[in-house]
């Protein structure tokens, strides 16, 4: 499933220096992977109803494909991020993704850059199965108080200030991307088909789409399709 061959760059971004890791060809025959999504029953995940979290559709992936990703996520987290060897993996997921949602029917954290967890040693993992056209992934500074990750000693003040800014302004309905008074884009990613980007979910994200009327659609074949893992190690 894992390509022997794939390539692995580095880089650290803003003031505090967080890593990214961007690894190209990652998988030995993505186009399979991309057939299972097609075959997938996808679902709204539940905060979806609330205009809050993912703004799109999940699917899980089948048991083989996952175990066979994780293993070598957790192996390639673990050297690229230098873990200890005494932190163990307490919690894995994998998933088909899909945004489905219009921007005229976001709600308003969706239309701001967001922190996955402010846990510190949470690992995201996404995996590109669509190209170029669909945009890529963004890094944020937040402009009033610095962050650019969130811990837990700040996602409390961080909260206060999303919640006083996004009542201090009109709120456009569009995914977030280049930067405004608030946020400052540190960082970006192109997506492209069978890259992977893993990152630590407290950093500040979001996806940035350049084409709207193809990138929001249900259709594996047409849509900004992704496959998210995401790691946690205690």
């Amino acid at each position: 499933m894992i390509n022997p061959n794939f390539s692995v760059k580095r880089e650290t971004l803003g003031n505090e220096g967080n890593l990214i890791v961007v690894v190209d060809d990652f998988l030995s025959d993505p186009e399979k992977l991309r057939e299972e999504a097609c075959r997938a029953g996808f679902r709204a995940p539940a905060m979806l109803s609330q205009r809050k979290g993912y703004p799109g559709i999940r699917a899980p992936l089948p048991s083989e494909s996952s175990a066979l990703l994780i293993d070598e996520l957790e192996g390639l987290i673990r050297r690229e991020f230098c873990l200890t060897d005494g932190l163990n993996s307490v919690q894995s997921t994998a998933s088909f993704n899909l945004m489905t949602v219009p921007e005229s029917e976001l709600g308003p954290y969706q239309t701001i850059p967001h922190f996955d967890t402010s846990k510190r040693n949470f690992f995201a993992a996404l995996l590109y199965l669509c190209g170029e056209e669909h945009g890529g992934t963004a890094f944020y500074r937040h402009n009033s108080s610095g962050y650019e990750s969130i811990t837990p000693q700040t996602s409390e003040s961080y909260l206060d200030y999303c919640y006083t800014e996004l009542n201090s302004k009109v709120i456009q309905k569009k995914y977030f991307s280049e930067s405004d008074d608030y946020y400052t884009k540190i960082g970006f990613v192109s997506a492209k088909y069978n890259r992977l980007v893993i990152y630590k979910g407290a950093l500040l994200h979001s996806a940035n789409i350049l084409s709207s009327a193809g990138s929001i659609s249900s259709d594996p074949r047409v849509g900004r399709l992704t496959q998210n893992s995401f790691l946690s190690f205690e």
